[in-house]
């Protein structure tokens, strides 16, 4: 009871977002049900204002909009919830990069889906477009983007937005908004970093889009505990395929999984799947950029590891993170012929389907029990 009734509080405050002056969200309460969570001392130094009215939210279990935060040119960050009949928790992230506009399109159209009335099995929070900013450039600069990157970057020297995330196993301070490398991390990050550190998803989706279109799939990160050691891959790699033979059922162009072969859920630039118990390496090379500005901890590696912070008294599971790779930047619309608009369209449809029906159905539903903080 008191498990449900705290999940519940917390969502509540997600969906009432509350501008501060340097532009960031921040949200907690000041309800004693809070009192003996183990990450309240962390919520208390991310709080800017207490005692929210969440009667009329906890009692109407609607679907819900509201607004994450602004950018730096004062776009709203749009952030969407629809309640599901369990108490499982999971987040659908879309433009994380600005140049992908057709992962953003596929966020919309879960977003239609859903709007549609039926509720899912998990509760989830949808961000269809992290970056507007960059989003905006990249729609302004046209199809030239998928060659030169236009958008991708907040701007010419910044910092890959994947690649902004805190140290593995760490959590994430908003007095000291730092990734694992040291550098500061982009508002829309540290808006996105805070939502996730307060909602505490079950699962995430991150949605992106990939020019080498053999590359598409739908991959999944190893989860581990705090210290990197693996907990066991074959229940998110199960997720992840059965969403990939979804699409490719249904026509869709999906090669990355090579589902004809050996299917896989293995990111093509990531290390291989540890056994349980072992320690599972990361990829924290990322792309090559100057400066090693595409280096750092991405959000797969961040949120499937599992934090225990002592310094911020802060502790959560592994989240299991699914990485859609949408094949091609562009949006449907964007195509010339009717026949590859028709074509993109259809994909669109059946990845954002894959999710609806798999991702945020009852499928392959996360245990704490078995996905510890820390190892024994």
């Amino acid at each position: 009871m008191f498990k449900t009734a705290f999940i519940i509080v917390v969502l509540c405050l997600v969906l009432q977002s509350l501008t501060a002056q340097d532009g960031l969200v921040a949200y907690t309460s000041s309800s004693s049900r809070l009192a003996k969570d183990s990450s309240l001392p962390l919520q208390k130094k991310m709080a800017i204002r207490e005692g929210l009215n969440l009667d009329i939210t906890l009692e109407s279990k609607k679907p819900s909009k509201s607004v994450l935060g602004y950018t730096k040119n004062n776009r709203p960050i749009e952030v969407f919830y629809f309640p599901g009949i369990s108490n499982k928790k999971a987040m659908v992230i879309g433009g994380m990069h600005g140049s992908e506009l057709s992962s953003v399109e596929v966020a919309h159209r879960i977003l239609k889906e859903l709007s549609k009335g039926g509720m899912p099995y998990y509760n989830v929070i949808i961000v269809p477009c992290l970056f507007p900013d960059n989003a905006a450039v990249a729609k302004q600069v046209g199809g030239i983007r998928v060659e030169n990157n236009s958008g991708r970057y907040s701007h010419d020297h910044a910092v890959d937005p994947n690649r902004q995330m805190p140290a593995l196993g760490k959590a994430f301070d908003s007095e000291e908004p730092v990734d694992a490398n040291g550098r500061t991390i982009e508002r829309e990050n540290q808006l996105l970093l805070q939502l996730i550190q307060l909602y505490l998803p079950d699962r995430i989706v991150n949605l992106h889009a990939i020019k080498d279109l053999s590359k598409a799939g739908i991959y999944a990160d190893p989860r581990t505990d705090c210290n990197g050691i693996a907990q066991g891959f074959s229940s998110d790699s199960a997720l992840a395929v059965k969403m990939a033979q979804f699409v490719q059922l249904n026509g869709g162009l999906i090669p990355g999984n090579h589902l004809n072969a050996k299917p896989t859920a293995l990111y093509f630039n990531d290390p291989y799947i540890a056994q349980a118990g072992e320690l599972q390496k990361r990829n924290l090379e990322g792309s090559q950029l100057p400066n090693q500005r595409g280096q750092g901890a991405s959000l797969g590696s961040w949120a499937s590891t599992a934090v225990c912070d002592e310094e911020l008294q802060h502790y959560r599971s592994a989240i299991r993170l699914i990485t859609v790779e949408f094949p091609g930047y562009k949006k449907p619309v964007e195509y010339k012929t009717i026949a590859e608009q028709k074509k993109y369209n259809h994909l669109a449809d059946i990845y954002a389907a894959a999710i609806v029906n798999y991702f945020l159905g009852e499928f392959f539903v996360e245990n704490t029990a078995e996905n510890p903080v820390v190892s024994k």
